[in-house]
């Protein structure tokens, strides 16, 4: 009879034919020493195969080089990515992470591949996140007045009270009207209609067109009928001022 591994016992009685260390009936190949495992079943012992599971990736690259089913283990974990559900082991669950397999990065919010983390401009609006008081809202980046309302959508930018389409200083709170439209608000300005003459000496700051009110009857000088005295026969008549 034959006795493989020339232990004086024959194989038809020895249980380990090859003198291995593994018994036959758990060995994939029972008559030759330097092999017991074919886990693929492609006929050739795991210690040749260079592909043991038979997946396609080398063993030298596979995180599981006995498991078909995986190859990969991005967060070392012993999880294989294929069945762990945090690829990156950051915390936040692959279906819900923009890069699961990034642990530094779980979020993109303009989409443009940068991670939130690196990108400096995250929601893609042109303004820096660090300039940005929206920085992950692409239709917002100025808040005037700090009411946690951005201005595009804020009414009142400078939170005056007078809404932006009637104030003609929309980002400054002092400042709402400007009569002359000198580029100076009426609060600053010295001169409100300039007409030449200061607001402190003006009866009617706000209007170009007068400047006194000598008989103080809150119409100007200019359009005042009763300073149009009628000449007549050498005296003046005094008709208007009846």
């Amino acid at each position: 009879s034959i006795d493989t591994d020339n232990d004086g016992t024959g194989n038809n009685t020895d249980i380990d034919d090859d003198g291995d260390g593994v018994a036959d009936v758990d060995d994939a190949f029972s008559l030759d020493s330097s092999e017991s495992i074919d886990t693929d079943r492609d006929n050739i012992g795991n210690n040749a195969d260079t592909d043991d599971d038979g997946d396609g990736i080398a063993d030298v690259d596979d995180a599981f080089p006995l498991n078909s089913n995986e190859t990969l283990d991005t967060d070392g974990d012993n999880i294989g990515n294929n069945a762990d559900t945090d690829d990156d082991g950051d915390g936040v669950d692959d279906a819900n992470d923009a890069f699961p397999l990034n642990s530094s990065e779980t979020l993109d919010t303009d989409n443009d591949g940068t991670g939130n983390n690196a990108d400096n401009d995250d929601d893609g609006d042109g303004t820096a996140d660090t300039a940005d008081a929206f920085p992950l809202n692409s239709s917002e980046w100025l808040d005037n007045d700090n009411d946690s309302i951005g201005d595009n959508a804020d009414i009142d930018d400078d939170n005056d009270t007078v809404a932006d389409t009637n104030d003609a200083f929309p980002l400054d709170n002092n400042e709402t009207v400007d009569t002359d439209g000198d580029g100076i608000g009426n609060n600053a300005d010295t001169d409100d209609d300039g007409d030449g003459v200061l607001d402190v000496d003006d009866a009617f700051p706000l209007d170009e067109t007068e400047t006194t009110d000598s008989d103080m009857d809150g119409i100007g000088d200019n359009s005042d009928p009763k300073n149009n005295l009628i000449w007549d026969q050498g005296n003046w008549d005094q008709t208007y001022w009846n």
